[in-house]
C-alpha cells in the first residue's frame, strides 16, 4: 500500500478544537489533555475565517470538537457558524460532545442555526463501562449523559455514539450494546479502540489526580484503562455476534463492522481504519491557529503549519511541511505489502500503529485486525445467497 494524498478536489475532514483542551469533565484516558496547549483560549471566528480562506472551495466535513465544544457558549458558536455558512464550497457539519451541557436551549440554537447538524455523543456503553468518564472530583457523569440521550430522543433526533473500549468493557459486549440501543435515538455506534501505550497523563491539581496516578503511574507501558489488541478484537467478536443474533443491524449501524463488510465486499468506505483515505485527509485546527493532521496523532509530531504561515491548505495536505510524518505514515503502509489481508484491512489505524512502534505489540495489532476481519467474513459466508 502507498499513502494516498488528497487531490485538489477531494473533500477533507476538518476537526475544530473550539475550546482546545478545556472540558467540563476529566476522563482518565483523554488524549486531548496529553497535547501541548500554551494558552487556554477558544477558537476565534477570525482564525477560522483565515483557515477557510486557504481552503478555496474544497468540500469540507467540519466537526465541532474539543475538549467540550459547547464550552465556547452560544454567542461565540453563532459567530463561528456564521463564518462556516459563508464558505463558498460545500460544508457538512457534525459535533462530538459529552452531552452534559446539551439542554433544550442548545438544541433550539442548533435547530435555528444549522438544522441538519449531526450530533455525536461520547458514552462508554453502560454505567460500569463509563467509570473512566468522570468529573474533576472523580464523580460519575453517566447519568447526565443518559439524560442528554433521553432529551435528544424526545426531540426526534437520531444520534451516533462513540464508545471507547477500555478494560471495563471487556467480556460485556452484549450488555454494553443492549444498554446503548435501549435508547431509540441511537442509530450509530462506533466501538473505538483504547490501545494506549507509553502515554503520559498531565498532572492536574484536582481531586481525581490520585486516580490518574494509580492508573498511569509512570507513563510507560499500558495504562490501567487500556486493552491489548487481542482483547479489543475479542470484544469486537462478541459485539458482532450479538449485533447479528439480536438483529440489532435492523436499526443500528455499528462500526467497525459496517466498514469491514464493505471492505470485504470490495467497496470503498470512509472509516479511516478500513479506508485508503487516511490521515492526509484530516486536518485539525487549534485555537491558536496551529494546523495539525488527525487529532489522534500526537502533537507536536503531527504539526503541519499555522493559518498565517501557509498560503494554501493544499501545501499542508501534501505533508511536505512535515516530511517526518509523511515518512512514518508511508513506512507503516509499506509494511503491509504482501499481507494476506492488505485489501480488506487497508493498513489499519495509523495513529495506533505509530504508538505501538517498538513496543512489541506490532505483530499482535496486525493479528487482531486479521482476526476481526476473518470473524466478520465467516459470518458473511454463512449467509445463504
Amino acid at each position: 500500500m502507498k499513502l494516498t494524498l488528497p487531490s485538489a478536489d477531494d473533500g477533507i475532514l476538518v476537526m475544530l478544537k473550539l475550546p482546545g483542551e478545556r472540558c467540563n469533565i476529566n476522563c482518565h484516558y483523554c488524549y486531548e489533555r496529553r497535547k501541548p496547549y500554551d494558552n487556554p483560549v477558544s477558537l476565534e471566528p477570525e482564525v477560522l475565517q483565515r483557515f477557510l480562506d486557504r481552503c478555496g472551495t474544497r468540500p469540507l466535513s467540519v466537526m465541532l470538537h474539543g475538549g467540550e465544544p459547547l464550552l465556547v457558549g452560544r454567542q461565540r458558536m453563532a459567530r463561528l457558524l456564521e463564518v462556516l455558512r459563508a464558505y463558498p464550497g460545500p460544508v457538512t457539519l457534525s459535533m462530538q460532545t459529552n452531552g452534559i451541557m446539551l439542554d433544550d436551549r442548545w438544541l433550539d440554537f442548533f435547530d435555528h442555526e444549522w438544522p441538519d447538524i449531526e450530533i455525536g455523543i461520547s458514552i462508554d456503553g453502560d454505567s460500569a463501562g463509563s467509570a473512566h468518564r468522570v468529573d474533576f472530583a472523580d464523580r460519575p457523569t453517566y447519568p447526565l449523559v443518559v439524560r442528554a440521550l433521553e432529551r435528544l430522543g424526545r426531540r426526534g433526533r437520531n444520534v451516533g455514539v462513540i464508545v471507547v473500549v477500555t478494560r471495563l468493557l471487556l467480556g460485556r459486549a452484549s450488555e454494553v450494546l443492549d444498554s446503548l440501543t435501549a435508547h431509540p435515538c441511537v442509530r450509530v455506534v462506533k466501538l473505538s479502540s483504547c490501545l494506549d501505550f507509553n502515554v503520559v497523563s498531565k498532572d492536574y491539581n484536582t481531586p481525581n489526580r490520585r486516580s490518574l496516578q494509580i492508573l498511569n503511574p509512570t507513563g510507560e507501558g499500558m495504562p490501567g484503562w487500556a486493552t491489548t489488541p487481542a482483547e479489543y478484537a475479542a470484544f469486537l467478536a462478541e459485539a458482532f455476534d450479538h449485533w447479528v443474533a439480536s438483529r440489532l443491524f435492523d436499526r443500528v449501524l455499528i462500526e467497525p463492522f459496517f466498514s469491514i463488510i464493505r471492505s470485504v465486499s470490495g467497496q470503498p468506505n470512509a472509516y479511516t481504519g478500513y479506508s485508503e483515505r487516511k490521515e492526509p485527509f484530516i486536518l485539525t485546527l487549534y485555537p491558536d491557529g496551529r494546523i495539525g493532521s488527525s487529532d489522534e496523532l500526537s502533537m507536536p509530531g503531527a504539526l503541519l503549519g499555522t493559518v498565517d504561515g501557509t498560503a494554501s491548505i493544499d501545501d499542508l495536505l501534501s505533508l511536505r511541511s512535515n516530511e517526518a510524518l509523511h515518512r512514518d505514515l508511508s513506512g507503516l503502509l509499506r509494511q503491509c505489502a504482501g499481507c494476506s489481508h492488505e485489501s480488506t484491512c487497508r493498513g489499519g489505524a495509523l495513529p495506533d500503529r505509530l504508538r505501538f512502534a517498538g513496543s512489541g505489540f506490532e505483530e499482535s495489532y496486525c493479528d487482531s485486525r486479521k482476526a476481526t476481519v476473518d470473524h466478520v467474513s465467516a459470518a458473511m459466508s454463512a449467509v445463504p445467497a
